[in-house]
């Protein structure tokens, strides 16, 4: 992985963009200095994470309440459904993986360019789409999408109009290596359509990962999709971020000396606080690796509100957890922050497992 850190772009011209921006949404060819400016140098990581193997979102999803503030996540597309909900000003997306920066290019020009869910979606797997009558019947649009054919001319058409809005309204230049990666990843969608599953490098393909179908229909207790695309107004509101320059893909490693760091310092210059960290399941690969010290540092130096709080995945492998639910590999839950660090200076945290069930929100 090569370095994304530009040299380019003061500091005080990031902080002068994040608070012009809070007043008058800024041009999306500000976003570019944005990232160079918040990157760090990627790093390995085995899995694709084309899609989220997080079945049980929907039950987070269904809890959350605007909040404003300034979300920070990791991974793709599933940081939408808790962007969607908490309606933050800002969302900066932190993953190890360069290709993630990357993918989010992609998902940034589909959002700009499809004005609705149905559109987005007929943009994402490159269908043939008939227009509909009402697009207010959730299962009906994926029904329409399920029939629509996939058109290997219009994906061509479409990767280059992609392509086009990286180069052009994002002004990222994209050479000989990132190109592919993207062309790779809506080739991806293209190939599975609403059957693509999550995957991992070096390991056979496992049944029980979900499809996109499946992530899409997912509902909580309360018997409410979860997904972003079927709330046309969380829907418009990651769009918006998108077409403001707000929604930021970050390459960075949680236990590392640059992106959180200055995306704290950008959020507290601004006397914002973090309404949301969704972590996924990173912090069990930091245990694992011995740098969750280095982790929890990075956290004290965010700005922290008394509801600021964490979203994390738990995956049942052996030892379910005891808010899992049937049907379910994965569990959902959220903690306040602050919480989180007082549990940390008492040394309560031994393992992954005890980060997740000590203490925790559904």
């Amino acid at each position: 992985m090569r370095d994304f850190c530009g040299r380019a772009g003061a500091l005080a011209l990031l902080v002068c963009l994040f608070s012009a921006c809070s007043r008058d949404p800024a041009p999306i060819p500000s976003f570019r200095k944005l990232v160079e400016e918040l990157s760090e140098e990627g790093a390995y990581f085995d899995t694709d994470n084309l899609i989220s193997n997080e079945t049980a979102y929907s039950e987070v999803v269904e809890d959350l309440e605007p909040m404003g503030g300034v979300y920070i996540g990791v991974g793709p597309e599933q940081n939408f459904h808790y962007i969607g909900k908490l309606r933050p000003s800002w969302a900066f997306i932190v993953d190890i993986r360069r290709d993630n920066m990357l993918h989010h290019l992609l998902l940034n020009a589909l959002l700009v360019n499809a004005e609705t869910p149905y559109a987005y979606l007929c943009w994402l797997f490159s269908l043939a789409c008939e227009p509909l009558e009402s697009e207010d019947d959730f299962e009906s649009l994926l029904a329409a999408v399920a029939e629509a054919v996939p058109d290997e001319r219009l994906f061509e058409k479409n990767l280059k109009a992609i392509y086009r809005h990286i180069e052009n309204r994002l002004e990222v230049d994209l050479d000989d290596e990132d190109a592919p990666v993207i062309g790779l990843v809506y080739r991806a969608y293209f190939d599975g359509q609403l059957g693509l599953r999550f995957r991992s490098h070096g390991r056979r393909p496992r049944r029980h990962h979900p499809t996109y179908r499946r992530l899409l229909v997912e509902r909580g207790s309360s018997g409410e999709t979860g997904h972003f695309l079927s709330r046309p107004d969380d829907y418009a509101h990651v769009r918006g971020l998108a077409e403001a320059g707000r929604l930021i893909p970050v390459v960075g490693d949680f236990a590392g000396d640059h992106a959180l760091r200055k995306i704290g310092k950008l959020i507290e210059e601004q006397g914002e606080t973090v309404s949301a960290f969704y972590v996924s399941n990173v912090e069990f690969y930091l245990i694992r690796n011995e740098v969750f010290t280095k982790y929890v540092d990075n956290v004290r130096t965010l700005p922290l509100g008394e509801n600021s709080q964490f979203i994390r995945a738990y995956f049942s492998y052996g030892q379910p957890h005891p808010a899992g639910l049937p049907g379910h590999r994965s569990t959902l839950v959220r903690q306040k922050m602050e919480r989180f660090l007082e549990l940390f200076d008492q040394g309560a945290f031994y393992n992954y497992w005890a980060v997740c069930v000590l203490d925790y929100e559904r």
